[in-house]
């Protein structure tokens, strides 16, 4: 947990990957029920041990199981997880093997272990699949399938690193609006006023934040995408940052190639960069838009630089304003050279928003950038329609 910003943005994740955190055979004893004894089973999935629950009560399709405690030793550090209260509701255990739940509800879950902690008020997810005992044995050979779930919601998250570091947040919000077979087409989520407490923070990170002059900080993340199989086609539509006192930053991105061949490729990859890399040569890019408006982090990262390099704003600015034109002549082009300049000496004056666009005449593989970028760097702001605007004005 040493990267918080990444167990934030993967809060969802790690909470599902929490209801099969830790192989072994069922140490518990069997409650009776086949929805409750697969749910526990799961737990004990790959390392991990139910050392006690509560009272179990069924109604119709709902199963609740009070204060389940788990815990593992398996590795290095002593992973220890409780949920005060378990809501199953009408779930059945899939000839597969597989559990699957019109809904789920954990209320006033925790897991702490030597590297860190992760505490949830409530976690609900509807439409949940989760994955077999035999798949999660099995997932150091092939790719783990699942889970899968229609909607997720966690509310009241508090992440803390080894270090002590703490990232608190609202709410984080995950919905599949649309799948082809297993696989989702339509996803949208969001991060709700994700908190950084100086305070709460380890020395170095502590001084970074109030060198730039805050003692807290909060910002909202949120994001849509969509992917056509048939046409093979991505579009990121929305992927936004944003804070009081910060700014906003938002991404939009349209890729081609993104077959259900190279998907299902990628997931055998095991997170390799260099596998993946390969993969997607043929990704071709057809559009990109960054638009930045800033609300005083641009005004605040000069001031820290300035400060560090002992000079006021002002000069710190005309200082790197001038150096521009030379770390942008590796572009050999004058005329592109000529507009980043222009465009990020003003941003630097008068720092209020910065757009950048590509919007090439045709789909541009990956492949074919690369190549440019290293055989004729020049011909690249051509090639992929490359426009800077800043403060609204060309």
């Amino acid at each position: 947990m040493k990267n918080l910003g990444i167990a934030v943005c993967a809060a969802s994740s790690i909470a599902l990957g929490s209801l099969i955190p830790f192989h072994s055979a069922n140490a518990f004893d069997p409650t009776g029920n086949p929805v409750a004894d697969a749910f526990l089973a799961l737990l004990e999935a790959e390392d991990g041990k139910v050392d006690s629950y509560g009272e179990l009560t069924e109604s119709g399709g709902r199963v609740e199981i009070m204060d389940i405690k788990v815990s593992s030793d398996a590795s290095d550090e002593d992973v220890q997880v409780s949920i005060a209260v378990t809501v199953l509701n009408n779930g059945t255990v899939d000839d597969d093997g597989r559990l699957t739940l019109d809904g789920m509800e954990l209320k006033t879950m925790t897991m702490s272990s030597d590297s860190g902690g992760l505490d949830i008020g409530s976690f609900m997810a509807t439409d949940l699949v989760l994955p077999s005992v035999a798949e999660v044995a099995a997932s150091d050979e092939l790719p783990l399938s699942g889970p899968s779930y229609r909607t997720l919601e966690i509310l009241d998250v508090k992440v803390t690193g080894d270090e002590g570091n703490t990232v608190e947040l609202d709410r984080v919000f995950s919905a599949i609006d649309g799948m082809s077979g297993d696989l989702p087409t339509d996803i949208r989520f969001s991060l709700d006023n994700v908190r950084l407490d100086a305070a709460s923070l380890d020395s170095e990170t502590e001084k970074t934040l109030t060198d730039l002059g805050y003692d807290k900080v909060a910002v909202n993340v949120a994001g849509a995408g969509k992917w056509d199989p048939d046409t093979a086609t991505a579009d990121i539509s929305e992927l936004i940052v944003s804070g009081d006192d910060v700014g906003t930053i938002k991404l939009q991105l349209t890729l081609g190639g993104i077959t259900r061949d190279l998907v299902d490729q990628l997931n055998t990859t095991g997170g390799s960069p260099e596998d993946a890399f390969g993969l997607v040569q043929g990704v071709t890019i057809g559009g990109l838009m960054i638009d930045l408006q800033n609300a005083s982090l641009v005004e605040r990262v000069l001031d820290m630089q300035a400060n560090d390099a002992g000079m006021d704003r002002a000069a710190y600015v005309q200082q790197l304003s001038a150096t521009l034109p030379l770390m942008l002549a590796v572009l050999q082009n004058q005329a592109f050279q000529d507009k980043v300049a222009g465009a990020l000496t003003a941003f630097l004056n008068d720092p209020i928003s910065l757009n950048v666009s590509a919007a090439p005449q045709n789909p541009v593989p990956m492949a074919q950038i690369m190549g440019t970028v290293m055989m004729a760097p020049q011909a690249l702001p051509d090639i992929l329609g490359i426009e800077i605007i800043a403060n609204g004005a060309n």
